[in-house]
């Protein structure tokens, strides 16, 4: 009688939870996690500056009445905002707001590449640099037997020391970086053919994001935006470049730059 009496309960709390989603078209809901979907609304209340930088949140049990979820659920919504580094939790103190999530505005260059407009508050993690097999969509971009090797250089782009987009180029030969090693948008750092590009080509696309890429761009159910560019010489592709924003960060200009 009592699991009756607890099922009863939650299906109220999934019905109010669902009615709550019915009014927040502004929040994209990825996930059907209640906690996901919680810290998504209270994450899009800070950057929309309801709650502002250094402002005490209101206390657990008012933030699950605000977002329609039990108050146990906001809890993990709130550790998963505090693995962000958005919010800090703290023993006997209510939670604070850390920052609003920085925004970078990114303009798309003639040549298709993505260049941030601040470029002082720029900076990359470097992850992997080497030879591997190639993966199914670098291949066919590439026009390459499927598991031929390519050179492989990740990186994830930072703005303000948070992550904005993660970037992965393939090419079919070993290509030098300058001098200055930036990474890959930051500054195109390939030397030889690829400063030589007579054209390239780019789709883009939304999509969720996938379980590595919100631990790399520190996220929980995001949507990302994913650019696909090859570059060609002679009419022969010669670079691939996959670049995935996260669409909450990164605010792309119309228009184009020379660069």
């Amino acid at each position: 009688m009592h699991g009756d009496a607890d099922h009863v309960k939650e299906r109220a709390v999934d019905h109010v939870t669902k009615q709550l989603w019915l009014v927040r078209q502004d929040v994209g809901m990825t996930s059907h996690h209640p906690h996901e979907r919680a810290a998504a609304a209270l994450r899009a209340d800070i950057t929309a500056g309801t709650f502002a930088a250094g402002e005490a949140l209101p206390g657990q049990r008012e933030l699950a009445e605000k977002y329609g979820v039990a108050q146990n659920t906001m809890g993990q919504a709130l550790r998963l905002l505090e693995a962000e580094g958005l919010v800090e939790m703290a023993p006997r103190r209510r939670t604070r707001v850390l920052q609003s999530f920085p925004q970078v505005e990114v303009q798309v260059s003639d040549a298709g590449h993505l260049w941030p407009v601040d470029s002082e508050s720029l900076g990359h993690t470097d992850l992997h640099a080497g030879a591997r097999v190639a993966n199914q969509q670098a291949a066919e971009a590439l026009l390459l037997p499927p598991g031929a090797r390519l050179f492989e250089r990740q990186a994830v782009l930072l703005h303000t020391g948070t992550p904005w987009a993660w970037q992965t180029l393939f090419t079919a030969t070993e290509l030098n970086s300058d001098s200055g090693g930036h990474a890959v948008t930051v500054a195109p750092f390939v030397t030889g053919g690829a400063r030589q590009e007579s054209g390239h080509s780019s789709r883009w696309s939304a999509r969720p994001a996938t379980a590595e890429e919100n631990r790399l761009l520190r996220g929980h159910s995001l949507t990302v935006l994913e650019v696909r560019r090859v570059g060609y010489v002679e009419e022969r592709p010669n670079t691939y470049l996959l670049t995935v924003v996260r669409a909450d960060r990164a605010t792309i200009l119309t228009g184009s730059s020379s660069s």
